[in-house]
């Protein structure tokens, strides 16, 4: 055999050899990495439910009682009524009452009924009663003496002549009930307990009949008026009804037979602080609407013993246009998203508790659950849903944006999160609108 295919010979065989090398080794490699697998497979479990990591929410127990629907309007006090004083006749201011430390009645001074606020010269007027009362004398005498003479029947004075007698008695009366009454009237008196709002007249100075000397307002009381829509108005009219019916059968919550208002001011005490709420009461509905605005006037009647209050004063009044049966929920509660408004109850369900390899027990796990909302009314910072239309009794409050339904949490009303000051973007944009009540 020639050398150079000795030498090919010996080429293919080396190569044969380490071809059928590599693919022994390829094939133990695989075999290896396979035993490997199963190995770290039948090694490797998946995290126990208990174990995984759960998120943090707060919870909040809510449950069903009689809740106020409230809406809030703005307006202004006005006085409960409002007394234009004055004579009478005309004369000149002698003398003005006193208030209770005895100096002369002014602005702002507290009067009782009855009281009196002013006189008027009245020497003229005692001097009319003194003569209306001896004409009233001399027309009796002359009476006395013609019915006298009548008794006697001598046909000394005619059935004419007795009557002009009688005429003249009655106008005598007349005119002294006249100047007494004027008499009387030389001093004005207060019609009711009240503040004097402004005084136009000083001692001494004459005024003419009927001219306003003091204005007074009845301040025991005040009434607040707010204009109303025509939107809420009907509101407001159902719950007058519902109250005057109440009053009428009956009723054990006394809440049932007043119309609530709870009125503040806009204004804030030194400290900067709002000052107490003043439980009111709604008083009369406009029947009709204000030409310039539109608006429904309504009054709502503000206690002011303290006399406080003022006329004038600028107030919100947040008036309960219903009570219902609902849940109370916190607004940053209730998720809106796309067509879905919803909170997240929570429950307890039972997992299995896996050590190594083995299910020893189970435990119950706090679960977030999905609640459709279909009715709620916007309080502002909270919601009230009836309570029939939704069961319920606890709720994640914090911590439940990016919750899925049935995922397992982790109780913690201690944690702060800043999910209690998020909004949903349609409730920024209005699209949530005040469901049916």
């Amino acid at each position: 055999m020639p050398q150079w295919t000795q030498h090919v010979a010996r080429y293919i065989a080396l190569s044969v050899i380490t071809l059928l090398a590599i693919g022994i080794m390829a094939w133990v490699s695989m075999r290896d990495d396979s035993a490997a697998r199963r190995a770290r497979e039948q090694l490797t479990t998946p995290v126990p439910v208990a174990a995984q990591i759960k998120p943090l929410v707060a919870a909040q127990d809510v449950e069903a009682s009689v809740c106020e629907v409230t809406s809030k309007f703005s307006g202004k006090i006005r006085a409960w009524e409002t007394y234009s004083l004055g004579f009478e006749q005309p004369g000149r201011i002698v003398e003005l009452g006193q208030n209770e430390a005895g100096q002369p009645l002014d602005d702002g001074s507290r009067v009782a009924k009855g009281q009196v606020l002013a006189r008027l010269d009245n020497r003229v007027l005692q001097a009319r009663v003194a003569e209306a009362t001896a004409n009233l004398e001399q027309a009796s005498s002359d009476l006395g003496r013609a019915r006298q003479v009548k008794s006697n029947g001598y046909g000394a004075i005619t059935e004419a002549e007795y009557q002009q007698y009688l005429t003249q008695e009655a106008l005598a009366k007349a005119a002294l009930e006249i100047a007494a009454k004027n008499l009387q009237d030389a001093v004005l008196y207060a019609p009711v307990q009240g503040t004097i709002a402004r005084r136009l007249a000083e001692p001494g100075e004459f005024v003419s009949a009927n001219s306003t000397v003091f204005e007074l307002v009845e301040n025991d009381q005040l009434l607040l008026v707010i204009d109303v829509p025509e939107s809420q108005i009907r509101e407001l009219q159902s719950r007058m009804r519902a109250v005057k019916q109440a009053q009428q059968d009956g009723f054990t919550d006394p809440e049932a037979g007043v119309f609530r208002a709870r009125v503040s001011l806009e204004s804030l005490d030194q400290f900067g602080q709002p000052f107490p709420e003043i439980d009111a009461e709604v008083y009369r509905i406009a029947e009709i609407a204000d030409t310039r605005t539109g608006l429904f006037e309504v009054e709502i009647r503000v206690p002011n013993e303290n006399h406080l209050l003022r006329p004038g004063m600028v107030a919100t009044a947040e008036v309960v246009t219903d009570r219902i049966s609902a849940y109370s929920v916190p607004e940053a509660s209730v998720l809106f998203r796309d067509e879905e408004t919803y909170v997240f109850g929570l429950e307890e369900v039972q997992e299995p508790l896996q050590v190594m390899f083995w299910e020893v027990d189970e435990i119950p796990l706090a679960t977030a659950r999905k609640i459709h909302l279909t009715r709620w009314i916007d309080q502002g910072d909270h919601l009230l849903i009836p309570s029939t239309s939704v069961d319920m009794d606890r709720i994640i409050v914090r911590g439940h944006q990016r919750l899925n339904d049935g995922q397992h949490v982790r109780v913690t009303n201690s944690a702060s999160t800043d999910d209690s000051q998020y909004v949903s973007p349609e409730k920024k944009n209005g699209k949530v609108a005040k469901a049916d009540s």
